[in-house]
């Protein structure tokens, strides 16, 4: 592990979901902000019909991080090709996941302010990968993060303000599986969620359902 590297931090998740279908769930459900992007505080989550999901994450040094992941023979797309010079794209190839993109934290605000949300935060993502095991020791090189294990058994680590999750798919299907959310207002989120139609398994200071091909987790802060 390269000592002067840190783990990036987690900034936003595109996924591939229809936005009238996603607007019923983040943005009737959660009470995240649209514009066009769902906010919670700093954090976001965009929907387009693009396949595939990608995570956005920022780190402090983009050219040591490109030379680290040179080392480990992975190859990334460079920020020229994309439209944006601040950034380096790795393929669902090269992750054996989905979809990373790596921005220099200086790039934050790009995105524009986003008063923080101190009754909210999406605070881990499960991801269906065909091997759960090879790519969580993958992901733990690639940036610097120490490993885990959750409390199923499941291969985790650690980025800076996520938790990441590798699962085996769930009939076939790849990609992310799960978001899990910090939030002070379960009960608010849980019957609205109930009040959409969905069913809802809650529990002591936690609540789960399932929409849009995802499992939503809600645990207390």
């Amino acid at each position: 592990m390269t000592a002067e590297l840190q783990p990036p931090r987690f900034h936003g998740l595109r996924l591939a979901l229809d936005r009238e279908d996603a607007a019923s769930v983040f943005g009737r459900i959660l009470g995240m902000e649209t514009a066009p992007r769902f906010h919670l505080g700093q954090q976001w989550i965009e929907v387009n019909a693009t396949p595939g999901d990608a995570l956005d994450l920022r780190c402090d040094d983009l050219v040591t991080r490109r030379t680290h992941l040179r080392r480990l023979g992975v190859e990334t797309m460079d920020g020229m090709a994309l439209g944006c010079a601040s950034v380096l794209r790795l393929e669902p190839v090269e992750t054996g996941a989905c979809t990373v993109d790596l921005r220099e934290e200086a790039a934050a605000c790009a995105d524009g302010p986003h008063a923080a949300d101190v009754n909210a935060r999406l605070c881990a993502l499960e991801l269906a990968v065909r091997a759960p095991e090879r790519v969580a020791l993958h992901w733990a090189q690639m940036f610097n993060a120490p490993t885990a294990r959750d409390g199923n058994g499941l291969p985790m680590l650690a980025l800076a303000g996520m938790d990441l999750r590798f699962a085996p798919p769930a009939e076939g299907r790849l990609g992310i599986a799960a978001l899990e959310f910090a939030t002070s207002e379960i009960d608010a989120w849980a019957n609205r969620a109930s009040g959409q139609g969905f069913e809802v398994n809650d529990g002591a200071d936690r609540a789960v359902f399932a929409a849009l091909g995802v499992a939503f987790r809600l645990r207390a802060p």
